[in-house]
């Protein structure tokens, strides 16, 4: 097959003569060479490297796309984030009751409960689970915890109010957050804002507007939040930034007290959709495989909760010193640094492991 690369001024004709036709399928790595003999590595050449990795990611997860899950019907293609014309209390809750709606069909259907699959466990409850829905590429993912403290105590912390506090503590990727508008529709509270994301190795950053919606209790008591993107001209995608999407409910409950400390716990449960490539109109892509995404949100997923536990330990430990008069030096270094280098080593070890799998 033809190698189409064209990266920093390499021409066609000398992509496709530095080719290799594997089994008919292609590997091209094309780099800016000072002969025929030897590559120089400084920056320009590790970057033609990154770019021509991520385009063989790009055309290879066709295939992973197809082997993985079943066919998807044309017309059920899903175009990402609610559409709504005018930014407004009534509108926003209109695409959260469409949303909910549409988990209760499609995640939480009694048809569908058997076709859970959990991909990654740990302590103390915590678990992650995928569900493949046969009219959506983007699978549903559920993650469950246990966290210390109250259940007011933990719905605090994951209000939206305290996101730059706790992702920044979970995230080493998140960039910031800046809310947008307020609105009350009744007794449900919504917040309009948008998140952003750093770049992932060769990936470029994100970013997400998204409603975050404190909505009413249910009949049992438990308290219900979650998130929908919206797609407004009043707020069009952001230059430097791919507009990724995410919708998600979240349940929080009273758990047993621990047993060994007695403290309080709470049972946590998100179910959510991330696509982190724009799908809409006059979007860009972002060229992320699903493939790479499904194969390693469980342990993303586990780790960000076990992230997250440890942050609401921390939290409920500031209040008690701040409830007794003393000062709190518990929150230190968040070792970012090092799990963003663990994360990209992964990653690269990951997707060329997986290329040689099915490539070889």
């Amino acid at each position: 097959e033809e190698a189409h690369l064209y990266l920093l001024g390499v021409s066609k004709q000398h992509a496709e003569r530095k080719a290799h036709c594997l089994g008919g399928r292609y590997f091209a790595l094309v780099c800016t060479l000072t002969n025929d003999q030897h590559i120089k590595m400084n920056r320009t050449n590790l970057l033609c490297i990154c770019i021509a990795f991520q385009l063989l990611l790009r055309d290879g997860s066709a295939s992973a796309r197809a082997s993985k899950q079943p066919p998807i019907p044309r017309t059920s293609m899903v175009k990402r984030g609610e559409p709504i014309q005018k930014v407004s209390g009534k509108e926003l809750f209109r695409v959260w009751e469409k949303t909910k709606e549409e988990y209760n069909d499609k995640a939480f259907g009694r048809e569908y409960q058997n076709k859970w699959k959990v991909v990654k466990e740990g302590a103390d409850g915590l678990n992650v689970a995928m569900l493949h829905h046969p009219t959506d590429p983007v699978p549903y993912v559920r993650m469950h915890a246990t966290m210390p403290g109250s259940v007011d105590d933990v719905w605090g912390s994951f209000r939206l109010s305290n996101w730059e506090r706790l992702m920044g503590a979970v995230d080493p990727f998140f960039e910031g957050l800046t809310i947008l508008e307020q609105f009350d529709h009744g007794k449900v509270n919504m917040v309009l804002a948008n998140k952003r994301a750093k770049r992932l190795v060769t990936f470029g950053k994100r970013d997400f507007l998204f409603v975050s919606v404190s909505d009413q209790p249910r009949s049992d008591g438990v308290l219900v939040s979650g998130t929908v993107s919206v797609v407004t001209p009043k707020y069009p995608r952001v230059q430097g930034y791919v507009r990724a999407y995410q919708d998600s409910i979240g349940f929080y409950e009273p758990h047993a007290d621990d047993p060994n400390t007695g403290e309080s716990r709470t049972s946590v449960t998100i179910v959510c959709r991330i696509d982190l490539n724009d799908s809409g109109e006059g979007g860009e892509g972002g060229h992320v495989p699903m493939w790479l995404y499904t194969q390693t949100i469980g342990l993303s997923g586990s780790s960000s909760l076990a992230k997250m536990r440890k942050q609401m330990r921390l939290e409920m430990e500031e209040r008690q010193a701040l409830a007794e008069g003393r000062t709190f030096e518990g929150f230190g270094d968040n070792g970012h640094a090092k799990t963003k280098i663990y994360a990209m080593t992964f990653m690269a070890l990951f997707v060329g492991l997986h290329c040689m799998r099915r490539w070889f």
